[in-house]
C-alpha cells in the first residue's frame, strides 16, 4: 500500500510490502495533518491503520532533545556555509563545528545539510578538463 504526501510521488506508508508490516507513523500524522481538513481525523485514523490517540499524542508532543539540537545545528551549519561563500561541503563544515566545540558526527552534519539543501562547491580541476599532454 503507497500513499504519498504532495510532492513526494513514491514515499510509502508502510516500511514493507507485506500485510503485518510496520507503519510508518511519523509520515501517516503529517499526512493526517495536512488533509484534516478534508476528512475526519477519527476516518483517516482508522483507515490508514492507526490510533486516533496516536495521532493527537505527536500533535502536542514536544520535540525530543536530538531533534532540538538539530534544529540549533542547522542554524549554525548554515552560518558556516554562508560564512564561507557556499564553498564548504560536510567534511569541512563538520571540522569548523568540532573547533566551536560541538560534538557532531560529519554523517549527521552532512544529513542536515541535506535537509537543508545546501551543498559545497565542487572542486575545479586544474586544466580545464583537458589532459596535460595536449596543452600548449
Amino acid at each position: 500500500m503507497k500513499a504519498a504526501l504532495p510532492g513526494s510521488e513514491t514515499a510509502p506508508i508502510r516500511s514493507g510490502e507485506g500485510p503485518l508490516s510496520a507503519v510508518d507513523h511519523e509520515f501517516v500524522y503529517r499526512f493526517m495533518d495536512l488533509h484534516r481538513g478534508e476528512h475526519r481525523i477519527a476516518t483517516m485514523a482508522r483507515v490508514l491503520g492507526v490510533s486516533r490517540s496516536g495521532y493527537y499524542a505527536w500533535k502536542t508532543r514536544p520535540l525530543s532533545s536530538r531533534a532540538r539540537t538539530d534544529e540549533l545545528l542547522k542554524t549554525e551549519i548554515s552560518n558556516v556555509h554562508a560564512r564561507h561563500h557556499g564553498a564548504y561541503g560536510a567534511p569541512r563544515i563538520h571540522g569548523e563545528l568540532q573547533r566551536q566545540g560541538w560534538k557532531v558526527s560529519r554523517k549527521r552534519v552532512a544529513r542536515l545539510m541535506r535537509e537543508l539543501g545546501i551543498h559545497g562547491l565542487a572542486r575545479r580541476s586544474g586544466h580545464g578538463g583537458r589532459s596535460p599532454e595536449s596543452t600548449g
